[in-house]
């Protein structure tokens, strides 16, 4: 019974430390922001803070490099060690705002090219 104690307990020290689990969380409080900010639904809020969190574990260090191209900063700024979890925010703050807005013009391009 200790040894199973032990091992989840083991488990759950692992998890946490992730790095992913680190990203997606910074993420999710991204997508929080973003919900507040923009005064949505409950159930837009809690989609936004998913994504954030899915998106910015999903990007994992990718995310400082698409940040670091999109603000002009030199490719020393990359590999910055607190860095990670700021990148990791952005990513949930702007990720989902851009994936619906990559979807909305994919709807309005898909209705409009359906009268021709």
């Amino acid at each position: 019974m200790n040894d199973t104690g032990s091992f989840v307990a083991a488990v759950l020290r692992e998890l946490a430390a992730s790095t992913a689990v680190i990203l997606a969380a910074w993420g999710a409080l991204g997508g929080a922001t973003n919900a507040l900010t923009t005064k949505m639904r409950l159930r837009d809020a809690l989609r936004h803070i998913l994504l954030g969190g899915l998106i910015a574990a999903g990007m994992g260090s990718l995310s400082m490099a698409v940040i670091t191209a999109w603000l002009g900063l030199s490719p020393e700024a990359i590999p910055a060690g607190g860095a990670a979890g700021s990148a990791a925010y952005l990513v949930g703050v702007f990720g989902p705002a851009f994936i619906e807005m990559l979807l909305a013009r994919l709807r309005r391009a898909n209705e409009g090219g359906g009268d021709e």
